[in-house]
């Protein structure tokens, strides 16, 4: 659940990011598209203007010279010199080149006038009739009136010029001035996205980490013992309760080995076992092997474990992941629940069990088996006149006699208050009997409360496939009463008869 909602996160997060980004480069490429027309309009205009002027200046010095009487800043008549007409050309020339230019209203009327002005020079030199009257009658009051309306004419192409320089360039700031506004909004988009992404990365970050920290709690909280080792064995990680478990530190851990917390003689087996691992194991008290698994702790004592394995890979390293089980509460409780309370020895529920695996196995591979019935004579006068503290601590000294006397491979528990059952595989009739009898004369001689055994045996030197539980401990029973009624502090084998 909390993962679907990081990708959804993470999801939303990168959407907003693209949009931010897509937004910011319409925003870039609409800025670098008026920065664009900013030069080509700032180049042209400046062309304009530059053109303007050196055709103001070129029409300046061809006046000039077409006419002698005009001089910029200086009127004086001079004579006409054989250049004039040639001028005179250009200077038209270059007040077409001029009216080709956007010029305003004023600025056209103005270079109509001087238009005009070269027509009428060129006008005077062309036509003699009119060139010498006028010569002789010009008078200085005309000549100074057109002198006045060509300079009043160049001065407002002049200050049309200037206008239209001033006009560019409140343009130009207009326009640097936009740009500089698309910038400073990119600017705080950009900031707006790099603080929510820093806010949104702290938020993910923060959360990562308690993420991580609730999955570091809870792999120290297992009760079971989670171990990480390399595919060399070295082991890489542990919780509490590997540690717990084992008795090292985690520090001392990490420099070992997963062989290291096994038995020396199961550890060339279980790094062999190890390697050839594949897949995942589930719980298990037994290898492939059938033997038991056991951990070494670090004061020597043998654990008996619960185990379970999977093998992943991390990169291209395999890795193994055991999960580590101490069976010895659950054993403890097992023995409780199959061990008689006061005598530590089987209870009834279990030998009875104990019984038939026997019997099944008897039959299956045709060997003997015997059943004793073993009862204390006169317990309950023991009892009545010392109490019940006594006689528990008489039958918690049989059951140690028994449990010493008999073969590792028999078994014994308690039947019922001071009836014990006695099961020996692999025994016949006779020798059973014998042992019966030993028993019976060691316990007479070896008991401190002046106390004696009767024994009824019954035996089968081959268990058939009728023979249960209930009719054997019938015919031990039966020999048990038998030697009861024979005076007791004896063993009797059961028989038919």
């Amino acid at each position: 659940m909390h993962n679907r909602y990081f990708f959804t996160f993470i999801a939303t997060l990168a959407g907003a990011t693209v949009l931010a980004n897509v937004v910011m480069f319409y925003i870039s490429d609409d800025a670098n598209e008026v920065i664009a027309k900013f030069e080509q309009h700032w180049q042209q205009q400046a062309d304009i203007i530059l053109r303007e002027a050196e055709l103001l200046d070129e029409l300046e010095r061809q006046l000039s010279h077409s006419d002698t009487a005009h001089r910029v800043k200086d009127y004086r008549p001079a004579q006409l010199t054989l250049e004039a007409d040639a001028q005179t050309t250009v200077a038209m020339q270059i007040v077409a080149m001029i009216a080709s230019l956007d010029l305003s209203e004023t600025e056209r009327q103005a270079l109509e006038q001087i238009k005009r002005y070269l027509e009428q020079i060129s006008t005077n030199r062309t036509d003699p009739t009119v060139d010498a009257p006028l010569s002789h009658e010009y008078s200085e009051q005309l000549q100074l009136q057109q002198h006045q309306q060509l300079d009043s004419a160049l001065q407002s192409l002049r200050s049309g010029m200037e206008a239209r320089i001033q006009i560019t360039r409140h343009q130009h700031q207009a326009a640097l001035e936009s740009v500089i506004n698309k910038g400073s909004i990119e600017a705080w988009l950009l900031l707006s996205l790099v603080v929510i992404l820093a806010c949104a990365g702290a938020v993910v970050l923060r959360a990562q980490l308690r993420t991580i920290e609730e999955r570091a709690c809870l792999f120290d909280a297992i009760p079971d013992a989670l171990l990480y080792c390399e595919y060399s064995g070295r082991i890489t990680r542990v919780n509490q309760s590997c540690t717990e478990l084992f008795g090292y530190a985690d520090q001392e851990l990490l420099q070992m080995t997963v062989e290291d917390l096994i038995p020396v003689r199961f550890r060339e087996l279980h790094s062999k076992e190890r390697r050839s691992f594949t897949g995942r194991a589930q719980m298990r008290r037994k290898g492939q092997n059938g033997l038991n698994i056991v951990g070494l702790h670090k004061s020597g004592e043998e654990i008996p474990l619960d185990i379970a394995i999977a093998r992943t890979v991390l990169g291209q390293e395999p890795y193994f992941v055991a999960v580590i089980r101490d069976i010895r509460p659950e054993l403890q409780l097992q023995q409780k629940a199959e061990l008689d309370f006061l005598t530590q020895v089987y209870n009834r529920g279990q030998i009875e069990q104990i019984l038939k695996d026997e019997l099944s196995r008897a039959h299956r591979y045709q060997r003997p088996l015997s059943v004793m019935m073993v009862d204390i004579d006169k317990f309950k006068t023991l009892n009545d006149t010392l109490g019940h503290q006594v006689g528990d601590a008489a039958l918690a000294e049989l059951s140690a006699f028994l449990t010493g006397s008999i073969r590792p491979s028999d078994s014994l528990g308690r039947w019922g208050g001071d009836e014990f059952v006695l099961i020996c595989p692999e025994i016949d009739a006779e020798k059973a009997l014998q042992m019966a009898q030993r028993l019976v004369v060691t316990y007479r001689e070896q008991n401190h409360y002046d106390l004696s055994l009767s024994i009824g045996v019954a035996s089968r030197p081959q268990v058939g496939a009728q023979t249960d539980v209930e009719h054997l401990i019938g015919e031990a029973d039966d020999a048990l009463y038998q030697a009861k009624a024979a005076g007791r502090s004896r063993a009797v084998q059961f028989s038919g008869d």
